[in-house]
């Protein structure tokens, strides 16, 4: 187990930011042995790497004897961490280029225009999800999640880099928690009416699916608001 002082180096290293993911996790943030105590991994810092919970579950889960995908190497681990220790302590991601503001600004754009900008992303925090509301909604979101998983798709900025993290977690969860409650009918997508109509167990699964939808769909809103402001302030876009 990893002394309190190793801990708090890695928790003031990172930011309290996932290493892979770079979302914001605070107290839910996990120490991860980058070598395995079973492979003679010591207490260090050194071979220490924050994860979140998920980040956490992937690097662990994998069987020697059941291989599927590529394991986490520790060399891989310890590169991921030192290049989001650099980035976090910079302010940028190691080798950013000269005028690499213009880059992420037009990364920004481009992203802030697949979503529709504020005017289409204000459904997340006026709707509500006891009504139907179009697909092109969540057509948006699915589009944008697409291009954030390129590679090319990533920014220089810190600051930037952790905002995308964060409104990427919360589209995530969104569509986590959309799966056996959203129904689609063509264009309209809505939690299903006839819940309503059955009886008290139904009626109150509606209600508890319209609590989880609104609450998912404000942290949608509210990671977007920070995305938008944060590119205000570090990389001067001024939205007219």
């Amino acid at each position: 187990m990893f002394a309190l002082e190793t801990k708090t180096r890695a928790m003031i290293a990172c930011g309290r930011r996932c290493c892979l993911c770079h979302k914001f996790t605070g107290v839910g943030m996990e120490c991860h042995h980058i070598t395995p105590h079973a492979q003679g991994g010591e207490d260090t810092y050194e071979n220490c790497i924050p994860l979140c919970f998920d980040c956490h579950a992937e690097v662990g889960h994998y069987s020697s004897e059941h291989p599927r995908g590529t394991k986490f190497s520790p060399e891989e681990l310890r590169g991921h961490r030192d290049h989001w220790y650099a980035t976090y302590a910079n302010g940028t991601g190691p080798g950013a280029p000269t005028g690499y503001e213009e880059l992420d600004r037009n990364l920004y754009l481009k992203l802030y225009d697949l979503l529709g900008g504020s005017s289409r992303m204000i459904h997340f925090r006026d709707h509500d999800y006891s009504n139907c509301y179009s697909t092109d909604v969540e057509g948006r979101l699915w589009d944008f999640v697409h291009e954030v998983s390129l590679p090319q798709t990533e920014f220089f900025d810190a600051q930037m880099a952790a905002a995308l993290a964060d409104l990427k977690a919360a589209i995530h969860d969104y569509r986590q928690k959309s799966v056996n409650r959203i129904w689609h009918d063509g264009n309209v997508a809505h939690i299903p009416p006839e819940w309503l109509e059955k009886n008290e167990r139904l009626e109150k699964r509606f209600d508890e699916a319209v609590e989880v939808m609104n609450r998912a769909a404000t942290l949608i809103w509210e990671s977007f608001t920070q995305f938008v402001k944060t590119a205000r302030f570090y990389l001067k876009v001024d939205h007219k």
